[in-house]
């Protein structure tokens, strides 16, 4: 099947922010390693589960001329083929360069907003500490769900990138990859780097304060919770470009793929979209009840990620103006 025009301008946008993400990194944290682990990992997952896969399968099932029916398939799936690669160079290289930029914080910008977003937090809670209000309704075992439920943010951010990688919908994966790629690189870094903090579990060690040490401590108290594993790694490796590092609070981008996650359901599937807002509800909780942010961190990244849905939307039905022309052309033509 030819490719339309929208959908190939949508692929080439998707590259082009690629693109000035990767520059971004080089200028601000040296080359981007093509060699790192997680795009290598996932690269070669996606390869395996695209160009492999189907292979075995038609081995598997003795299908009686496989190079034949192999040669039929990617004649007649062109235009998955030429989708399915854009996701997997766009999307992980992308990944890694926002990370890169948000490993560099220190050195772009030091980290100077927290008592700025602290005092904001307490005017719009009436003097109150976000933590304090949803510690006061959580207890015990809803701390270790929450817990477990945040940790789970990055299969789930996993899981969406495989969906728009193998998907048959090139709307959907421009959408929704263009919008992706906007919330990491706008509010992953642009603004993480612009509003450099480190958020209340990390305030204590980077500003020599106590300010948030009975949240810490209570924290403590409920024993083995990822949350606290992975704040521990983050310290150790701080300033350092190691897989996984680089501490940012605001805004939260947790928040911001989830309510993107919501955005998708509602378009896509609006029977789960209820589902999504409960995501949405227990990853914000969770980003305050973990210590983890701030609670304007998630708001702000709330409302930019249905601005970069709308924009984003905006602009695919304007790239749908091409297959229109396309259209109108062909039709003088005949």
């Amino acid at each position: 099947m030819p490719i339309r025009r929208s959908t190939l301008a949508g692929y080439l946008s998707m590259l082009l922010v690629t693109a000035v993400s990767v520059s971004l990194a080089v200028l601000n944290a040296g080359p981007v390693a093509l060699s790192a682990p997680p795009f290598v990992i996932f690269a070669v997952s996606l390869a395996f589960l695209g160009f492999v896969a189907r292979p075995l399968h038609l081995v598997f099932t003795r299908h009686p001329k496989p190079f034949l029916q192999l040669r039929e398939d990617v004649r007649s799936n062109v235009d998955w083929f030429v989708g399915f690669f854009v996701m997997l160079v766009a999307l992980p290289l992308l990944f890694d360069s926002v990370t890169r930029m948000k490993q560099s914080i220190p050195a772009m910008q030091p980290f100077y907003a927290d008592p700025f977003l602290i005092d904001l937090d307490h005017t719009l809670l009436a003097g109150n500490d976000a933590w304090e209000l949803t510690h006061a309704v959580f207890g015990d075992w809803a701390t270790r769900g929450i817990d477990m439920i945040y940790a789970g943010w990055l299969f789930v951010q996993v899981a969406l990138t495989v969906l728009l990688a193998l998907s048959r919908n090139p709307d959907f994966r421009i959408r929704v990859g263009l919008s992706m790629q906007l919330a990491w690189l706008l509010m992953g870094a642009g603004l993480a780097v612009t509003f450099a903090s480190v958020g209340p579990c990390f305030v204590d060690d980077f500003y020599g304060s106590d300010r948030f040490a009975t949240l810490m401590t209570r924290l403590d108290g409920y024993g083995s919770l990822v949350a606290l594993d992975a704040m521990e790694y983050l310290l150790s490796v701080q300033g350092q470009m190691a897989i996984g590092g680089g501490i940012s609070a605001m805004p939260s981008l947790h928040v911001g793929i989830a309510v993107l996650i919501w955005l998708c359901l509602r378009k896509y599937w609006p029977r789960w979209q209820y589902l999504g807002w409960a995501y949405v509800a227990a990853i914000y909780i969770g980003s305050i009840h973990l210590g983890w942010h701030y609670a304007t961190d998630g708001l702000v990244s709330a409302a930019g990620m249905v601005l970069i849905w709308w924009a984003v939307g905006r602009y695919c039905r304007w790239l749908e103006s091409f297959d229109r022309d396309a259209e109108q052309a062909a039709g003088a033509v005949a």
